[in-house]
């Protein structure tokens, strides 16, 4: 376990002249090193997105079970919507949630009639590759009862009623963020 060290933590190159002295900086230097990497790696278990061996703690922790079959991505993001969904549910931890979910941009509106929309934006021009399904099953376990759940999307009669067709799409390679500053569709603008 070699490592060079910065100037002020070696040893003078004339106590490597004595066989004993150089085999105890050796070992000496070898512990340390060994104490440095162990340290380094515990530091990383107190942090969700490096855990590898705490994984099952931070599981258990969140009331998760364990499946070490499952890849350390995807129990890393169970423990972190975990996390996420809990204290009192807010329309900035539904966005939070879905965004790191889905790696789109979401907004939340809050509707008059006791539910809340979440729409996807972003800067992609191609059509979004969303789990709803995953979305639906975390957001319905953390909202209060009481309220309505909607993913927003576009719709072909929404795309119908400003006069569009898919061939304009085609023709016009737009992000989200575009179109919606060209046309106003759900009364947005």
């Amino acid at each position: 376990m070699r490592e060079i060290l910065p100037a002020r933590e070696r040893v003078p190159e004339y106590h490597y002249a004595c066989p004993e002295s150089k085999a105890l900086i050796e070992t000496l230097a070898d512990a340390s090193l060994a104490a440095k990497a162990a340290m380094a790696d515990v530091l990383e278990q107190f942090f969700v997105n490096t855990a590898t061996w705490s994984l099952g703690l931070w599981e258990a922790q969140v009331g998760l079970k364990t499946d070490e079959s499952l890849p350390p991505v995807v129990r890393r993001a169970a423990v972190q919507r975990q996390l996420v969904s809990s204290g009192n549910t807010t329309a900035e931890m539904v966005r939070e949630l879905a965004e790191s979910i889905t790696g789109y941009q979401a907004r939340v509106l809050i509707n008059a009639d006791y539910s809340f929309s979440l729409e996807f934006l972003g800067e992609k021009t191609t059509l979004a590759d969303i789990d709803v399904s995953e979305i639906r099953a975390v957001v319905e376990q953390i909202k209060p009862a009481h309220l309505r759940f909607i993913i927003s999307g576009l719709t072909w009669l929404d795309v119908e009623s400003i006069g569009l067709i898919w061939q304009w799409f085609d023709d016009n390679p737009t992000t989200w963020g575009e179109f919606e500053s060209k046309f106003c569709i759900h009364g947005k603008e």
